[in-house]
């Protein structure tokens, strides 16, 4: 399990159990449920904890390898045209030539600003630059979404899955309706789809009704491990 060292995975994971054709819920469902133990509660709150001290930890790491001003070009690239050649193609992509350009950024500013742009390939020099930009307002932004919240969300779901080897060799974890649903939030598409491509790119192609293509996803380890730590 990834970052096993610093988050308390047992916290979450012990309370957690595989229940096939579950008849408490209706309609019957498998997939993981609570076990319901006395301290639930208090074992829940501190695997959050862990994860909340992990995430804060690297990210102060990382911050630190840059510096803390930047310049404020006025125009020009924000992100290379390598970027906007391998993403601009996506159904829906929000990497376009016009989002390439600070310009572009500079006019979106105004009273309730919105923005859409590119946010993979860990260009956080790019972001930072934004995010101090006198003239872009990331700072009043007051939500992030399309799809901000799902890499979270698949880390924690595949590390709990991880934690389950005897769902593993016959293949039961994919009758999960979480499985199912994980994979669909991940990888269908969305009102701006690049978001999707890095998911997109370990789960497999999208078949021609927009649904990936049910591969295994515990079928090489060390592909899942990589995807890990892409989410992380």
């Amino acid at each position: 399990m990834h970052q096993s060292h610093n988050i308390a995975w047992d916290s979450l994971t012990s309370n957690l159990t595989f229940i096939a054709e579950n008849p408490v819920v209706t309609p019957w469902r498998t997939d993981f449920f609570p076990r319901g133990l006395p301290l639930q509660f208090n074992s829940l709150n501190h695997f959050a904890r862990t994860v909340a001290t992990t995430i804060r930890t690297f990210s102060d790491t990382e911050r630190a390898k840059y510096p803390t001003s930047f310049d404020a070009p006025l125009q020009g690239k924000l992100f290379p045209d390598s970027i906007l050649e391998r993403y601009s193609s996506i159904p829906a992509s929000s990497v376009t030539p016009k989002s390439q350009l600070i310009e572009h950024w500079i006019e979106r500013a105004g009273p309730t600003p919105s923005y859409t742009g590119p946010g993979q390939e860990n260009q956080l020099d790019q972001l930072l630059m934004l995010a101090h930009h006198p003239c872009i307002p990331l700072h009043e932004l007051q939500q992030l979404s399309w799809g901000h919240h799902w890499a979270l969300e698949a880390y924690i779901f595949f590390n709990v899955l991880l934690s389950k080897p005897e769902l593993h060799a016959d293949g039961r974890y994919k009758s999960m309706g979480s499985y199912t649903s994980a994979l669909r939030m991940l990888t269908n598409s969305t009102g701006y789809d690049v978001q999707t491509f890095p998911h997109r790119e370990f789960f497999g192609a999208l078949d021609d009704g927009g649904n990936v293509e049910r591969a295994d996803s515990l079928a090489d380890f060390n592909k899942l491990h990589e995807y890990l730590r892409m989410c992380f």
